[in-house]
Formats: structure tokens, sequence, C-alpha cells
């Protein structure tokens, strides 16, 4: 084998390692901007029924500063839109829907069927909230829905439950999620999950830094 012949096979060879190493570096750069959504699988027979995750590219949002990503499912929007009004009957009628259902907390059985009025003024700016995290609409893939924990009293007790905010023509719709907490106790039993409180007391390294 002559030298030119050498030659050549050392830049190909070197061209291939820097191709490899660059192609590596990229996907592992575009890795991090890799978020999924759950669907709903039909096949029985799946080893992810009765939903699955599709992955998609989420740069367009986690490129700003505005969002950090700290679960591969939902992230944190630093300008979140504050929940202007709790006195209202789509969050209270929320509650209700899952107090009518729950049988964790016995002395709220006299909440069941309560008139839906009678419940709002019972709760009457005596409720409060706190952010929690953000997903991203299956449909339209953005980050719109926003998940607050809604705090309300009763007899001198306070409890919680995990909601979800989303956009229904010009006005904002809620679903409850999980089941009613004593008040903290969903913390506690999330207490692996990074969320917007985590990133107040300066607990999430966002990866952009």
């Amino acid at each position: 084998m002559n030298l030119l012949k050498k030659k050549l096979i050392v830049k190909i060879a070197i061209l291939t390692i820097f191709t490899l190493f660059f192609s590596g570096a990229y996907y592992m750069y575009m890795q991090k901007f890799q978020m999924y959504i759950r669907v709903t699988s039909y096949d029985v027979n799946s080893s992810e029924f009765p939903s699955k995750k599709v992955w998609f590219d989420a740069s367009e949002w986690l490129k700003s500063s505005q969002y950090i990503k700290v679960h591969d499912a939902y992230l944190i929007n630093k300008k979140f839109v504050p929940i202007e009004n709790l006195n209202t009957l789509s969050i209270t009628m929320t509650l209700q829907d899952e107090i009518d259902s729950s049988i964790k907390f016995s002395e709220l059985n006299v909440l069941k069927d309560m008139e839906a009025i009678k419940f709002l003024q019972l709760m009457q700016n005596k409720m409060n909230y706190e952010y929690i995290y953000t997903k991203f609409d299956e449909e339209s893939l953005k980050p719109v829905l926003d998940f607050f924990l809604i705090k309300f009293p009763y007899k001198e007790k306070k409890y919680e439950l995990l909601v979800m905010r989303r956009k229904y023509g010009n006005e904002y719709v809620y679903d409850h999620f999980d089941s009613i907490y004593r008040e903290n106790e969903w913390h506690k039993h999330n207490k692996d999950t990074l969320i917007y409180r985590d990133y107040l007391a300066g607990k999430i390294d966002s990866y952009k830094q």
C-alpha cells in the first residue's frame, strides 16, 4: 500500500471519528429537548396498555428562559397565569365533584350533594392555591395544562385537591386529579416530584445554565 493510500485511509478514519463524535453530541443535545405526552393505547397486548408515551421535540419552549424541564412529562412555567378568582363555580364544583365521590374523610360527608351555590358561599374567600407544574396538551403539543393545588377549609381543618386548568374557548375550566388530601399531604406523597416551590427555593438547576 503506497503512502498516498495510507494518508487517505487515515483521513477517512479521522473524518469518521469526528462525524460519529459530533453526531453523538448532537443527539445528546437534542435529547434534553425531548418530552412526552400519554395517549390512549388500544392494544391490550401492548406493554404500554392502557396508555403509551408519545415523544416530541419541545425545544421551541425549552430554549426559552420561561420554562424549565424538570421531568420528561412536565415543566415549570416561570410566568404561569395566576388564578385571578377562586370564588367561581368552575372551581368549587370541581371540588364538589371529588368530595361527592370521596370516601377518605367522613367529616366531609355532610358536604356531599350540597347545592352548588351553597357550597360556593360556604367557601367564599376561604380558599387559596399553589401552582405545581405544567404539562403539554396532547393535540396542540403546547404547554397549556397548568396544575394547581386548591386548598379549602372545613370546620377548622384544611384540605387540598390537585386540579388541572385548561382553556375552553375564552374561559378557563378545571378538572380534578388524584384525590383529596389534608393540607400539605400531597407534597409528602409526591416528595420526589420537582415543582414550582422547589424552583422558588433554588432547588432546581436548569439544564440551560
